[in-house]
């Protein structure tokens, strides 16, 4: 059997919990000036874990007309995570996203990054999307209209109402999406709610306390595979919002 990538013993205990789970989402979004700043954090509800590495944090901005590029990022402490910050540049809205994407198999040895024709004994395996989204629009009402990755929630504005709901709708390969797993998490709240699509791969949710809100969409499908390396792929998409 062989291992192709080397981690220490906390990374490699923070992503087997990735696969229990653990969400990537982006909080604690600042401006200074004319500086954004916004955190990259990994962990579960809303609890940050052990920050992801390097090659893991791939983040891109877009504005009103497609893709800016990457914004800079550092490693910081407290919390435990990603740092982002870009410069406004004058658009009416940015929308900010993380891509993760890994490959893990199990067998008797526990979990392991690789692809399944490189261990003896596989009892699973799978490949890994987690994309974290955050929209930051000078018009609370306007969300853009940017579908960056494969599993999309889509919202039908960009700031959260108390008494009112919020419209999510759940693409897939850019269409609706029946029946998709939504998980939805206020911060601070001990329990999560557990929701599904419509058949026009819509979610309401109505909004009852000020706060910052996680909606999360999870996918699983079983047509994405490659034999000798996984056998599903499965997507978690994280979007967080705050109330005005």
């Amino acid at each position: 059997m062989i291992s192709n990538i080397i981690m220490d013993s906390e990374t490699l205990r923070s992503f087997g919990r990735q696969i229990y789970g653990h969400e990537m989402w982006m909080d604690c979004l600042k401006k200074e000036g004319d500086l954004y700043s916004i955190l990259g954090l990994y962990g579960h509800k809303m609890v940050a874990d052990t920050p992801m590495p390097p090659d893991y944090a791939n983040v891109v901005l877009y504005d009103d007309n497609g893709l800016i590029g990457k914004p800079d990022k550092k490693i910081i402490e407290d919390p435990q995570g990603w740092e982002f910050t870009f410069k406004d540049e004058g658009a009416d809205v940015y929308t900010l996203y993380i891509d993760s994407n890994s490959v893990w198999v199990s067998n008797e040895e526990g979990w392991h990054r690789g692809v399944k024709r490189d261990f003896a004994s596989v009892q699973y395996s799978g490949a890994f999307n987690l994309l974290a989204k955050r929209i930051i629009s000078k018009d609370s009402s306007d969300p853009g209209k940017i579908v960056h990755g494969t599993l999309e929630v889509m919202p039908d504005r960009a700031g959260l109402v108390v008494g009112e709901n919020l419209k999510l709708q759940v693409l897939y390969e850019g269409k609706p999406k029946a029946g998709v797993k939504m998980v939805c998490y206020h911060k601070g709240d001990a329990e999560v709610e557990n929701l599904k699509t419509d058949d026009d791969g819509v979610l309401v949710y109505p909004i009852k306390q000020k706060g910052t809100y996680m909606f999360i969409a999870k996918f699983t499908d079983v047509n994405k595979k490659v034999d000798d390396e996984f056998d599903e792929t499965a997507f978690t998409t994280v979007l967080t919002m705050d109330t005005l």
